[in-house]
């Protein structure tokens, strides 16, 4: 589960636009929606959207703790509150995550639509559409957190260690991808059950994306401006907790 505390680097087609009124108008409506209550309520006490990583990390790190006990609130999924995203959208976080059908982030978080922005690849690889669309969202709608999640079992750091002879039957593109990975596995021991090698790479390829993302100007001076913070965590399918990284 994510520790609102830990934190692990300092503090800190066209896509759906907002502007600046837009994003306002759709973080009121959120604050109105949280002390209103009922059905469209997210959380039991009135909140605001985050305003700093740390509050984001908190916000995750709560809605993983009731996935992991099964108290889900389903947050922001009624028709009233999908109504009042038709103008924009404020999320507070973005999250590049795998493609992986069983790591759906608004589940594991226990948030809903508007919450947060989502960029899902196989194997979460960054490349450049992947960092424009990152980019977009620190920029453009001022996510405070960019949460890079890896998650175990993965079939693409899983292919990454595997010889590139059983790789060579693949399509070009698959072949291009995993070879983004390969850098998290060649440091792992071969001689470990492959399950624990598996997990050692998840986690470096995790800490690998963090890195190339801290490396790219315009979200380097986000950070150094407090205004965004970048940071990885690894899902754990077996118990539904969501751990961070140190990078």
């Amino acid at each position: 589960m994510l520790a609102a505390t830990a934190v692990c680097t300092g503090v800190t087609s066209v896509l759906g636009c907002a502007d600046g009124n837009t994003q306002e108008k759709t973080k009121d409506a959120t604050n109105h929606a949280n002390q209103d209550g009922g059905q469209d309520a997210p959380r039991n006490e009135s909140e605001k959207a985050p305003e700093t990583s740390a509050g984001a990390i908190e916000r995750l790190s709560k809605g993983n703790a009731r996935f992991v006990s099964g108290k889900l609130r389903h947050p922001h999924s009624a028709t009233e509150w999908r109504k009042r995203l038709v103008g924009g959208q404020a999320p507070f976080a973005t999250i590049v995550g795998c493609s992986d059908s069983r790591v759906p982030p608004e589940l594991l978080f226990d948030q809903g639509f508007g919450d947060l922005f989502v960029i899902r690849v196989a194997g979460n690889v960054i490349d450049t559409d992947v960092v424009g669309s990152i980019e977009y969202g620190v920029d453009h709608l001022n996510t405070k957190l960019v949460v890079v999640m890896g998650h175990e079992g993965c079939g693409a750091v899983t292919a990454a260690l595997q010889a590139d002879a059983d790789l060579e039957k693949e399509p070009n593109e698959i072949r291009s991808l995993v070879s983004k990975i390969k850098p998290a596995t060649k440091d792992v021991d071969r001689e470990l059950p492959f399950e624990k090698q598996l997990n050692i790479s998840v986690a470096e390829n995790v800490r690998n994306s963090v890195k190339q993302l801290k490396a790219v100007a315009d979200l380097a001076l986000a950070e150094k401006e407090s205004r965004t913070e970048i940071i990885g965590c690894v899902y754990e399918i077996k118990t539904g907790h969501v751990r961070m990284l140190d990078v």
